[in-house]
């Protein structure tokens, strides 16, 4: 359920990349002027973990909120909470000279700011906000050229999947299933991607037009509903520990249920449950790529 809930709020998080340094106490030794002067970093989401260990700064890394599997030496790393249940004794026990938060973590870096303590807040709520980021803590942290050549591979990555999916006149019609019932016989309850959020942005750079086009963020759809959208393709947002428990069969032959749907007759029904597809972070282009393939995919 936590899991859940943190996925929630990376996806409904803002769409702006913004970094905030707020002074620190009067007994620090250094200011935001001088970059690389961090030395005990906490970071407060497995995107941000992500991107410190990408730009070699794990030494630095004393703390991570919860559900940081990747790297897995991540997972060593002392635990200090998550999204809504932040254990702030704990991040003071650890002497922090900075925080790393997302933008929908702005509530927490405000006490944390009280407490004298720097925060670096980032969007990972869109893809360009994801590769800024990058960029962001590169140079707050004295990584600029690491940072610089990682963001021009992402970019050439991104680049040559959205050039090649847009040389084809096939626009799919994609629903992404964010959360729903597993228990169920059939798909229930489902949560799709709606006009917001980067599932939407995945849609629109392969090409693809959501099967969704309300006005709801994260609608929450029936099987009428389900029925009367009848996409082309359906990407299923599966929880690594539901994949495992339930295995591919019995999610199959729950989307079965619902025979007359396109997608299902079709067989274009696409199961993501690693970690790195369930929240944006660094990785997000491997999630873009299988986007990309399902929506190359032509039936008669």
């Amino acid at each position: 359920m936590l899991l859940a809930v943190a996925v929630a709020l990376s996806f409904i998080g803002c769409h702006y990349a913004r970094l905030w340094v707020q002074p620190m106490a009067a007994a620090a030794e250094f200011s935001k002027d001088q970059p690389g002067h961090y030395h005990r970093v906490i970071g407060l989401s497995p995107s941000i973990v992500e991107v410190i260990y990408q730009l070699g700064l794990h030494d630095r890394l004393v703390g991570v909120s919860r559900f940081c599997y990747h790297p897995p030496e991540a997972q060593q790393k002392t635990v200090v909470g998550g999204y809504v249940d932040l254990d702030y004794e704990a991040v003071l026990g650890l002497k922090p000279d900075c925080v790393i938060l997302l933008e929908e973590q702005k509530t927490l870096a405000t006490k944390l700011n009280a407490m004298g303590i720097h925060t670096v807040i980032l969007d990972h709520a869109s893809t360009q906000g994801v590769i800024d980021s990058i960029s962001i803590l590169g140079k707050a942290f004295a990584k600029e050229p690491l940072a610089d050549q990682i963001v021009q591979t992402m970019n050439d990555r991104v680049s040559a999947l959205t050039q090649k999916a847009r040389s084809t006149k096939n626009r799919p019609r994609i629903l992404v299933c964010i959360e729903r019932d597993t228990n169920s016989a059939f798909p229930d309850r489902v949560i799709a991607a709606g006009n917001k959020g980067v599932h939407q942005e995945y849609i629109n750079l392969v090409n693809g037009v959501n099967a969704y086009q309300g006005p709801v963020a994260y609608p929450l759809l029936s099987r009428e509903k389900l029925i009367h959208l009848d996409p082309d393709i359906i990407i299923d947002l599966i929880r690594e520990d539901v994949w495992k428990t339930k295995g591919r069969d019995t999610l199959l032959r729950q989307w079965q249920a619902y025979g007359e749907l396109r997608a299902v007759k079709n067989k274009r029904l696409v199961f993501l449950h690693e970690h790195k597809h369930m929240i944006p972070g660094p990785r997000f282009i491997d999630t873009l790529e299988i986007f990309a393939q399902a929506a190359a995919i032509t039936h008669e």
